[in-house]
């Protein structure tokens, strides 16, 4: 707003009036010019998308300045997404080579197709994609380039060395997935897109999330804000919604056991607005290291009951302890049937951390939420779905058909069944399906675009075909083969997307 004073006050009324059509005119057209050369999209983009380490200092970071974290305003600053993975080290369950090729090809497919590039998902938001590399993952993140992926190369923001409190000092290094080397997550906060996805490598988008996204970038109180809140899917429907909502998250509710700890943040699954403070603020707590041995109640940190269970220590506890307690209210929990689906049962019938005859009978068949009602997500139509964290039904790239009570195999394989008392074996048999499709489609378009015929060499197998639709030639990892293709048709993969 402008304020003009007229000195002139004794001026005619003619003369006054014509100053202020004047000063109107030179006001419509200075904010026109203004407008114009001054809305982001009108800048290069090599300017707004920079993360630069100090090699002095890990902790140290610099981003461009187009984005604020604590900016609200009326319409979005920006309909780029920031989506996000991060590889920890070569050669893990996630790492492997088929886990980080195929998976990182097919995560980026299913993101462009429920983003603005395809007009058949009525998405208005666009994505940029960036994968997160810890050092020691440098040399097999090479090909992530070639297939689109921003490489982020950095050190873990913390060293062991930093931790005041002993006993997460002493204890941190063996906690799953990967220690204190996993707090390279904490990075995705600080990417240049005012909108940030973070989410694990095993994982596949099925239907946009504009909705999350506009009540992240419109106000509270504007109509697309409301219009966007009253589409949100909670875990509790009718909860109280923070004014300016900082994230969207999952619980790991599969996790908890009656009374005895609070539920562990899904640490596969993040939304939310940047915001560097948020970094910054957890790995304070991480250095303080107040952290108390022990399971349940007046363990973990801060003895909030966030210890004991599995990545307690590391991103599941501490960002689950953060938006609990450190910044209480920021966070909103998704329905984690729909959002970060993993198909496991949610309800007290079977493991893990429960026993039906070690408990009190009022608690055999509830939900683990707490809630009188919950959905059951081994039977969630697919169509209801937003994306798929691909977990407990095994990785696709597995070629895992064979289910079991305990994830058995009959042979004596721990892990290489899918575990049919926490998952309903068609259901997975759905999800793994929708996964090789979005690889057929891959694969379709591609062939396509390079008239490589080697691309059609990995979709000619047998195996199970009504699943894995010709890419698996037998049950489990050895069975699985890879997207084919020369090295000069993977070159050209993002020509698939621009």
């Amino acid at each position: 707003m402008v304020t003009i004073q007229n000195p002139f006050r004794e001026q005619s009324r003619v003369t006054f009036a014509s100053f202020v059509k004047c000063s109107i005119v030179i006001w419509t057209v200075a904010s026109l010019i203004s407008a114009f050369y001054f809305t982001p999209g009108h800048f290069d983009d090599s300017s707004n998308h920079d993360l630069v380490m100090n090699k002095d200092d890990s902790k140290s970071i610099s981003i461009g300045s187009n984005s604020n974290a604590s900016s609200s305003s009326s319409s979005p600053k920006a309909k780029t997404v920031a989506y996000a993975v991060s590889f920890i080290k070569c050669g893990d369950l996630q790492t492997s080579t088929a886990g980080l090729t195929d998976a990182s090809l097919i995560l980026r497919h299913s993101i462009h197709k429920i983003s603005s590039r395809n007009p058949e998902s009525g998405s208005k938001y666009d994505y940029k994609m960036y994968a997160i590399v810890h050092r020691q993952a440098e040399e097999c993140s090479s090909r992530l380039k070639d297939v689109g992926f921003e490489i982020v190369v950095v050190d873990p923001p913390i060293q062991k060395s930093e931790i005041r409190g002993e006993y997460l000092k002493k204890a941190i290094h063996r906690e799953w997935c990967c220690g204190h080397d996993e707090f390279i997550k904490l990075y995705a906060y600080t990417l240049p897109e005012d909108i940030i996805v973070h989410v694990d490598i095993d994982y596949a988008f099925y239907k946009p999330m504009d909705h999350l996204f506009d009540a992240i970038a419109y106000d509270k109180d504007s109509s697309e804000g409301q219009m966007a809140r009253e589409k949100l899917e909670l875990e509790r429907p009718g909860e109280r919604l923070p004014d300016k909502i900082g994230a969207f998250i999952t619980r790991d509710w599969g996790q908890v056991a009656p009374g005895k700890f609070p539920p562990a943040y899904q640490a596969g699954f993040l939304v939310a607005r940047r915001d560097p403070t948020v970094m910054a603020e957890a790995l304070e707590i991480v250095r303080e290291g107040n952290y108390l041995e022990g399971w349940g109640k007046g363990f973990g940190w801060h003895g909030s009951g966030h210890g004991g269970y599995v990545g307690a220590m590391a991103m599941q506890g501490l960002m689950a302890y953060y938006y609990d307690h450190a910044r209480k209210d920021n966070a909103v929990e998704l329905n984690q049937c729909r959002h970060n689906h993993m198909g496991m049962d949610v309800l007290y019938r079977s493991h893990p951390n429960y026993t039906p005859k070690r408990v009190e009978k009022k608690f055999v068949g509830g939900c683990r939420n707490g809630q009188e009602y919950c959905e059951d997500c081994q039977v969630t139509d697919f169509d209801k779905i937003y994306s798929i964290h691909y977990t407990m039904c095994r990785k696709p790239w597995q070629c895992i058909s064979e289910g079991s009570p305990s994830g058995t195999t009959a042979a004596g394989k721990r892990g290489r069944a899918i575990p049919t008392d926490v998952v309903n074996l068609e259901h997975c048999y759905t999800l793994n399906r929708h996964w090789h499709e979005l690889r057929q489609d891959f694969e379709r378009k591609l062939y396509s675009l390079t008239g490589d015929e080697t691309v059609l060499e990995g979709a000619q197998y047998d195996h199970k075909k009504d699943i894995f639709l010709g890419h698996c030639s037998e049950d489990g990892n050895d069975g699985y083969h890879m997207i084919s293709g020369k090295d000069e048709t993977f070159k050209r993969v993002s020509e698939l997307y621009d």
